[in-house]
């Protein structure tokens, strides 16, 4: 028997295939507490099942003589997975992200392009006679043809639009971690960054393929030799994109703070007469007396149950009479401390790394950062200039 059913290529799908099926059911056999991102997670993973099985059974020869042997009904079935790994890895970020995302019926809009798709499939293909349907496998007609290729086209542009939205949820996010922590740096999200970064090279890498596909379609005139390179090297990608959302899954996803997506005031106009001035007394007492500030893991909801105030309440509060965010009000407190301890000839015993710490810093990279950006200067230059100046 000379035949060969497997070359590298189909390897690497079925390898791609058996990962994203085998993670996605590890995710849902160990969700015990039946969170939503998850789920989301593990359809996005599905997805990423199906996809490399379509390619496969269609581009793949001997795959396509032997389903075709089974029924040409079985084929596409895997293609609407474009059309849905878009919009649930939208969903599993924003899930993550901000605990009070909640799923609502509007969100079925999302639904619109797969069934747009599968009513366009109808007519270019299920309802075709069986002859039909068998030669359009076969010849891979369809594959090249007018309108599909629109369709196909736009399942690709859509998922990449979907990758883009997904960057302006981190923006979001990013602004309203500052306005219930002090210490970003453990809500670092450059991993997510990175995570979306690839997916987006993923998508735009397909959006080209179809791209070149469309510009071709225009002219009747298709370069193979071209557009496999471009397909095979999609595969490629997926297996490394695929591979890398795997290892950040279980690295940094457990250690996602999430925040409210709404914001945590609503601040229309500029109004400092609208705070309680007993309000701002209890929150600086809080900060002077008991020295709250220090505290590494404070969060606005720690700090709004220590004054007794709603957390919506005491981020306004801070908003409009310090014109700050939580995370700069908080770090302001920690540098004025810390300058303190710098100035002080009789704390010279003490590292930057002693002060940092002792001020509710738990990171120097953001202590310098912060205490640059307030001074102008790094906390070793400020000591040494004091120093200096009282000798």
């Amino acid at each position: 028997m000379n035949i060969i059913l497997f070359n590298f290529h189909d390897v690497l799908m079925v390898l791609t295939a058996f990962e994203c099926l085998l993670f996605a059911a590890l995710l849902a056999a160990t969700n015990k507490e039946k969170t939503l991102s998850t789920w989301f997670l593990v359809g996005f993973l599905f997805c990423h099942y199906l996809i490399p099985l379509h390619e496969l059974t269609f581009w793949g020869a001997q795959f396509r003589i032997w389903l075709l042997e089974k029924s040409p009904n079985f084929f596409f079935v895997g293609s609407y997975a474009y059309f849905l790994d878009g919009p649930l890895l939208y969903f599993f970020v924003r899930s993550m992200l901000f605990k009070d995302f909640a799923l609502k019926k509007n969100h079925a809009l999302h639904l619109l392009p797969v069934i747009c798709y599968f009513i366009g499939m109808i007519f270019m293909f299920y309802a075709k006679d069986y002859s039909t349907k068998h030669w359009l496998i076969k010849s891979q007609h369809i594959a090249y043809s007018f309108p599909y290729l629109y369709f196909e086209a736009a399942g690709r542009y859509i998922r990449l639009i979907y990758a883009i939205f997904c960057f302006s949820l981190v923006l979001n996010y990013s602004k309203q971690l500052q306005h219930v922590y002090a210490n970003l740096n453990i809500s670092d999200v450059a991993w997510l960054k990175i995570m979306l970064t690839s997916f987006v090279a993923l998508f735009a890498w397909d959006a080209v393929l179809l791209s070149i596909k469309l510009a071709e379609l225009a002219v009747d005139n298709f370069n193979l030799d071209l557009l496999n390179v471009v397909g095979l090297s999609s595969y490629y990608l997926n297996f490394a994109v695929i591979n890398i959302l795997i290892f950040l899954r279980f690295i940094f996803f457990s250690s996602v703070p999430s925040v409210n997506e709404a914001p945590t005031f609503e601040l229309k106009e500029d109004k400092p007469d609208l705070v309680d001035q007993h309000v701002i007394a209890n929150i600086e007492r809080v900060m002077i007396e008991k020295k709250y500030y220090a505290n590494p893991d404070i969060t606005l909801d720690k700090l709004a149950a220590e004054v007794k105030l709603h957390p919506k309440k005491l981020s306004l509060a801070i908003k409009l009479h310090y014109h700050l965010n939580f995370y700069e009000f908080i770090n302001s407190y920690r540098i004025k401390e810390a300058k303190r301890l710098l100035d002080d000839p009789e704390f010279a015993h003490k590292t930057i790394t002693d002060v940092y710490f002792e001020v509710g810093f738990n990171s120097k990279s953001v202590f310098n950062s912060f205490f640059k950006r307030t001074e102008g200067i790094t906390p070793s230059q400020y000591r040494e200039k004091k120093l200096q100046t009282k000798t």
